[in-house]
């Protein structure tokens, strides 16, 4: 028992919490496909449990201080106004340049690109994008990126943590249900290499795990407002997309910093 607490004390542990967050992750996804499980657990239920993994497991490690730690980040709200304008609009931005280059490759510069907002009419959808979102950030970047940054520099650590955020989602992915259609499974390590990258910068920059989460959220909606996805559009216009979203992260660490991107600072930014 003493090797086990002093070992969950560790910042080591961590590794562990991240393995069995992905195994109990593929497990219930499982049980749900399989009818072990009710679907009705399913939407939210995924997220639902991470969110209590990662709870307590930072109470076993720092008790109820850990905890207010943890969701401290969610409280900080005073920052320039540039960087919610940021957080709102680059990836829809971005997904429309996309469209708008495809258009003028085909020889349709004018052609409108057509946005559907009906997503707003959904209270549960919203309801379940914005805890979501909120719950995402608290884990991967409030609790485990944190912690990959002790052994790692901020873009480095953000690309570890894609991987783990990736193979998170690969169940869900394959299982098919509340996600959407024709995603490409292999490809869409960059794209949570990408989201992750984003992420990161934007929390070193800021200290705001609040602009992040509504960052989260506007990268979720977008995807339901412009027409980028393979069923929407095509499968190369969407590899384009992230692939794109990818380089533009790597791009705001090589020119934004924090520097350097490969080599651990003497002094931590966290």
């Amino acid at each position: 028992m003493i090797f086990i607490s002093r070992f969950i004390q560790s910042d080591h542990s961590i590794w562990f919490f991240v393995a069995f967050a992905l195994a109990v992750q593929a497990a219930f996804v499982y049980a749900v496909a399989n009818d072990i499980l009710p679907e009705n657990y399913y939407a939210m239920g995924r997220f639902y449990i991470l969110l209590i993994l990662a709870s307590i497991y930072t109470f076993f490690r720092k008790g109820v201080e850990g905890l207010k730690k943890l969701i401290r980040p969610m409280l900080v709200w005073k920052i320039s106004i540039w960087w919610y304008l940021f957080a709102g609009f680059w990836l829809m931005a971005f997904a429309i340049l996309i469209l708008f280059f495809k258009n003028l490759m085909n020889g349709e510069p004018f052609t409108a690109i057509p946005l559907t907002f009906t997503m707003f009419d959904n209270f549960k959808l919203l309801k379940g994008i914005f805890l979501a979102s909120i719950i995402e950030e608290i884990v991967w970047v409030g609790l485990i990126l944190t912690a990959l940054q002790k052994w790692f520099p901020p873009l480095a650590a953000s690309f570890i943590l894609g991987i783990f955020w990736y193979l998170w989602w690969v169940p869900i992915i394959i299982y098919g249900e509340a996600v959407i259609p024709n995603l490409p499974v292999a490809i869409l390590w960059f794209h949570y290499l990408g989201i992750a990258a984003t992420c990161a910068w934007v929390y070193y920059h800021t200290k705001s795990g609040l602009i992040v989460a509504f960052m989260q959220m506007l990268t979720n909606a977008v995807s339901l407002v412009v027409p980028i996805l393979p069923h929407l559009s095509d499968m190369p216009t969407y590899i384009t997309f992230i692939i794109g979203k990818f380089i533009v992260a790597v791009l705001l660490f090589m020119l934004f910093g924090p520097k350097p991107l490969f080599r651990r600072e003497q002094k931590l930014a966290y």
